[in-house]
This record gives structure tokens, sequence and C-alpha cells, in this order.
């Protein structure tokens, strides 16, 4: 039986013929025009690792040109790279256009039936066939090798459209040809897949059973399509192990969210029509659809968490490799009918016309009109992640502020470094984000994006902090203040008998950041701050030069150039201005503490983004801030800290100045713990007040 039933191709020409598709069948025919202008032909080498097609000097991607085999050139300046590194990459792209171009004139051959797609159609099938022995007598290293390409995973991801297409067009096949191609490829392939299947739950296993179930559903194999759906680490295990009871993957990227989510939803379509394998009625495929909206910043991209790229976004492109979001969402709203996936179907084609393959072959006739949704806080506990969206009115707003607290599971293999990491979103921008991954083949990578220094956190003797999971202590979304508070502790690998937490109290106009560390012993404590955009900071009288932070060029303290230093007591103010949006950081004073300033990468790595670290030597401290972003006129005209000492005098205080009147501020360390009876008689409008007692 095929993938899609003789009976459903009259109804997909019909759609394929509506003004609502059109746009989808004008890219389609231009894409495959573009194909037949400048066709490729299949290598005949096998092709190398994506990530091996990045700038070293810029990490931006390198230009693909389908003529250039030998000479690669640079986005950032133009430069050309050569080697056979590059080559073996460039080889990537070409396999992976023309297993996505086959799908597509299959397709197209399938509404309109022109005999020139399909013998196009084979003859691309038939040359991986005749080439596909000869790939695997090329030496691979690794756990994961592929025969036509690097891995197990790209492999996957290759056959999969040369699959579908095999199925479109093999009524139309000669015997020979459908031999060939079943005998030399398709199987070959599957059975490799089979042989060097990635024995966990991992979105290798999602991909390498997206591929080994459609090629056993359109060869009928039951052994194949048991294996990829039922096996020890099939699509049915994956989504009750891999997926969390919040929808997220547990990779804690929302790159690899997708990237996963992807290869489910290849498998679910493939078996869409095969009686007794609808695996497209899970709920957790409709929870995996949910749960990024839910995170998503106002302007619908979506924090770089872990090795994520910094350009997902729910408007746009959500990973490299797989299709951008509308396409996801095509099929989640078609399936399960949430208005809240229809909002983000309307949220890109506000951008951008509805020409992707997924709504002419799985999406609804039409997408009805569903006016924005409030986004309200929300903690996902599994995930561990706490996102506080403090607006001036009830009903949220696009320009309100979002902090977003990192409190969960590492996240295996792509997690970072970086418990209690803190994101700041506001006035529509994004102000302190997580940077996520450069790239694979990219040295700063390890050296700073996955290190402890290039994010929002705590980092103890100059060390990136070990794998942990921490523990929310108290969420609360409603109220007059929104409250985040989490702990982290660790056992050893260095972090021995230290333990952390943060509490981010927000309110529309501005937030309080509690940073409480203890140590157990004395030991070096920095805490980081990044921001976007140009910085000054009060302290600049007492500011001096640096040529490195003392002792340390490990972990990627080595990254910070530009250095400056400024020991002081004192309590002081740091302004980062980006574009038309200002955030102020009050930050109190403590005793023995030097302040750095400098310099470090951003997103792109060619760029240069201010930070701010906070040093202390202690067993015990407490860092309090408040946080004032504004877009043109500066609500907050003053902090005024009452008590700086949480530590010993059981409580701390400050005054908030705003425009029109004084908020205080009481954090305890105990519930009993006394304030001084002048406290009740300071002139303030409004009193707010929070206990940190464990």
């Amino acid at each position: 039986m095929p993938l899609i039933p003789i009976s459903e191709w009259s109804s997909l020409r019909q759609r394929a013929s509506s003004p609502q598709f059109e746009e989808v069948i004008r890219r389609l025919r231009r894409e495959v025009e573009a194909f037949v202008r400048q066709p490729m032909k299949v290598p005949d080498l096998p092709g190398g690792y994506y990530h091996d097609y990045f700038c070293p000097q810029h990490g931006r991607q390198l230009i693909f040109s389908p003529t250039s085999p030998t000479e690669h050139r640079c986005t950032e300046d133009g430069t050309i790279l050569r080697g056979p590194r590059y080559d073996a990459a460039w080889r990537w792209f070409v396999n992976n256009r023309l297993a996505e171009v086959a799908q597509e004139l299959a397709l197209l051959w399938r509404l309109e039936g022109q005999e020139q797609h399909l013998r196009s159609v084979i003859e691309i099938l038939n040359d991986y066939a005749r080439r596909y022995a000869a790939y695997g007598t090329f030496l691979r290293e690794g756990e994961n090798p592929g025969v036509a390409t690097h891995t197990t995973l790209d492999e996957s991801v290759w056959i999969l459209p040369l699959a579908w297409a095999f199925d479109m067009v093999q009524e139309s096949l000669s015997s020979t040809d459908a031999e060939t191609i079943t005998d030399k490829l398709l199987v070959p392939a599957a059975e490799h897949l089979v042989q060097h299947h990635f024995q966990a739950v991992h979105n290798f296993a999602c991909w390498h059973n997206a591929a080994i179930g459609t090629i056993g559903l359109i060869l009928d194999r039951k052994d194949l399509i048991d294996f990829a759906i039922r096996g020890e680490f099939g699509f049915e295990v994956q989504l009750r192990d891999g997926v969390l009871n919040d929808g997220l993957w547990f990779e804690g990227s929302f790159s690899y969210h997708f990237y996963t989510l992807a290869a489910l939803l290849a498998l679910a379509k493939a078996a869409r029509y095969r009686q007794g394998e609808e695996l497209y009625r899970q709920p957790a495929l409709c929870a995996m659809l949910r749960a990024p909206v839910q995170c998503a910043y106002p302007d619908g991209s979506l924090p770089a968490t872990n090795d994520c790229w910094y350009f997902t976004s729910l408007a746009g492109q959500v990973c490299h490799g797989v299709p951008p979001a509308a396409s996801f969402y095509e099929v989640g709203y078609a399936w399960y009918g949430e208005p809240l996936f229809a909002h983000i179907l309307n949220l890109n084609y506000q951008q951008q016309p509805r020409d992707n393959l997924d709504a002419l072959m799985y999406g609804t006739e039409a997408i009805p009109p569903v006016q924005t949704f409030p986004q309200s806080s929300i903690n996902l506990l599994q995930s561990g992640y706490a996102i506080l969206r403090a607006s001036k009115d009830d009903e949220g707003s696009e320009d309100g502020q979002y902090l977003f607290l990192k409190y969960g599971p590492h996240g295996g293999a792509h997690g970072h470094a970086d418990k209690l990491n803190l994101l700041l979103y506001a006035c529509g921008k994004r102000l302190s984000p997580d940077l996520g991954t450069p790239g694979y083949g990219f040295d700063l990578l390890e050296s700073w994006y996955r290190q402890t220094i290039c994010h929002n956190t705590v980092t103890i003797d100059g060390c990136s902090q070990p794998p942990a999971e921490g523990q929310l202590k108290a969420f609360r979304s409603d109220g007059p203040i929104q409250i985040a508070d989490a702990r982290v502790a660790w056992k050893g690998q260095g972090y021995e008998g230290v333990a952390m937490r943060r509490a981010l109290l927000a309110q529309s106009d501005y937030f309080l950041d509690i940073f409480w560390v203890r140590c157990g012993q004395i030991r070096q404590i920095d805490w980081i701050y990044h921001n976007l955009g140009t910085h000054h900071t009060s302290l600049a009288d007492s500011i001096q030069p640096l040529v490195q932070i003392d002792g340390y060029r490990r972990d990627g303290y080595d990254n910070i150039s530009r250095l400056q230093s400024s020991k002081t007591d004192a309590d002081f103010v740091s302004t980062w201005r980006v574009a038309d949006v200002t955030l102020n950081l009050y930050m109190a004073g403590a005793p023995d503490t030097e302040v750095f300033l400098g310099h470090a990468p951003g997103d792109p790595p060619s760029q240069s983004w201010p930070m701010l670290l906070n040093r202390r030597k202690a067993a015990e401290t407490v860092y309090l801030s408040v946080f004032h972003p504004y877009p043109q006129a500066c609500v907050v005209k003053a902090v005024r800290w009452l008590e700086r000492d949480l530590l010993h005098t059981g409580w701390a205080g400050c005054v908030v100045e705003l425009t029109n009147h004084k908020e205080l501020w009481v954090l305890r360390r105990f519930p009993d713990s006394p304030v001084p009876d002048w406290l009740t008689r300071e002139e303030v409008n409004e009193r707010f007040e929070y206990c940190f007692n464990d």
C-alpha cells in the first residue's frame, strides 16, 4: 500500500488548483524549474559533515553554490575557503538538495503529469542506487557512520525524501528500475540504519526510526515497521521517555525539540493511512507543538537554551535541516484543531506567503483568524524553565517584561553549564539572551558558548558549573508581584558543598534579582551578566584597565577582552543602551567587591557584547540588584538600599522611587527575622515582602 492512497491524489489535485494553495504550487514549480535550469549530479564521493561548512573566523554558514565544489565563500567578508573538509561538507548540501528535489519532482509529476519530471526522479534514484554500495567502501570514523553521508543521522534525513519520491512514482517504474532502487538503495539504507541504530532515547534514534519505518511502510516490511514503532527504542518509547510531561523534548534545546519533532511527525505522516498505525493520534505530539508556544518571547522567537540556534523562532526557522515553523503548525492545526496553532500560522503568514508543502499535503483549506493569545507566566516543572511575563495590563503585552529562569535538568550531551541562568526580554527586544550554539565545527562552542561564563549566572573559583538539576522553591504568576525562586546544589566536581539560590520578584516596570551563594568555605564567587548594546557605569571614575582577570585563562575566561576593573564597597548603577531601549541595573554594594567590565563573543561570534562580572571572596554572599528596562521615559528614578546584609542582619530592603510614588521591598531570611521600627515609618505607597526561609 502506498503512503498516500491512490484515492487521495484526486483530492490533492483539487486542492492544488484552489486559490488557498496557489502560492504552494507557484513555489513548487519555481523550485523544480531552478533545478531543471541548473541540474546537480549525484556525487561520486559521499557527503561530509554539515557543521564543517562554517567560517572558522566568523561562525557563519558558508554560501552554498551548486557550481562551486571547491571554493566556498564566507557570508561575512567574502573570503574564499578551500580544502577537503569544506568540499566534503559541500557534498552534504548536494545530497540534501537532490533528495528534496526528487520529492518535489515526484509530487509535481503526480499533480501535473509532466514526463520530464518523472524521468528526473528516476534518474536521481537510479544514480544513488548505482553508487550506494561504492559509498560504503569509504572509511567512516565514529560510532554512527553513514554511507552516502557523514553519519547515520544525516543518512536518515537524506533517505527519507528519496523514499517518498520512490513511493510517489513506483507504479510508473519499470520492474528493473523498481528492483534496482529497492534492492540497492532503500533496503541497504534501512538495514544499515537498523545495524547502527542509536540505542537510546535521542534525536538520532527518532530520525533512524523515521527512515526505517517509512521504508518499511513503503515496502510492506513488517520487521522494519515493528522495529521503528514498537522496538526497544522505537517511536513509542521515544515519545514515552523523551517527551517530558510539560511537552518539551528532554535535551532542553528548542532547536533540538523541533528537530526531534520533525522526525516523529515524519513517521506519523508515513503511517497516516496505515490501519492500526495512526501515530498522529498520540497526545504527546500535540503537546510538543504546544509547549514552545507557551515559552516564546513576545515576538515569537524562542530562547536559545542549551545547544539551540539563536535564530529559532515560531515566526520563521526553528532549526537547520527541517522545515520552518509554519510547516509544523500546518500539520498541527489540521490534526489537532488547536486555535493556538492557527494563531502561530497567522503570525507567520502576516510576514510571508503560505507556500510550504505541508500546507498543501496536510493543512486545512482555510486558517481562521484567531486573535492574539495573551501569554501568562508559566513554570515548566520537568524542563526546569520558569517564565515570568510582567505587563502593565492583565492581557499581556508585546512590550512587557519577560524573564526566563533556567533551573532544571542538564539536557544530556547538548546541555550547557548554566544553572540559574537569567534571560531578559523587554520593550520588544532581547536584552540579555542565551546565545545558544554557533555550530559544532566552531572552536568557540566548547571554549565559550557551553561555559558558565557565557551565561548570566555564577561561577565558583573561575570554573564552569558541573551538571546538576535544581528545584523550584516558589512560583507565583498572579498578584501584585510575580515570583520565580529556584535552588541548585552540587556534591562534587569542584563544587563540593556549593549551593545557589536565585529569586526573581517582578512587577510591570522593574524586577528584583536576589542571588544567594553558599560555599561552606571561602571561595571566589563571580556573578555574571551580559547585555546587548553600549554600556556605561557609575564606577567609571574608579575603573582601571586590565590585561586579564587574575590567573583565570580557562573555562571561557580567556575570551573576555577590553577588560577594566574597580574595587568598591559601594552601590553602583550600570546602564546598557540597545537602539531605543535602556536598561538600568542598580546593584547593592558589599565589602571586598571587585567589579570587572569587558566584552565577549556574542551572536554572531564576530560581534562583541559587553558584560559585567561582580566578584567576591566569601563562604556565603547575596547579590542584590534591581533591573529597570524602559523604551523612552525612565520610570524608576532611584533605588535606595536600606540594608544590604541579608546574611547577618536577617533582612535586606530597598526603596524604589518611581515617577509618582515609592515602593518598599523587605526581604527576610526567616519569617521572624527582625526589622527595625523605623522601617514602618518609611513614606512609601506600596510595600512588598518576601521570605527566603528554606
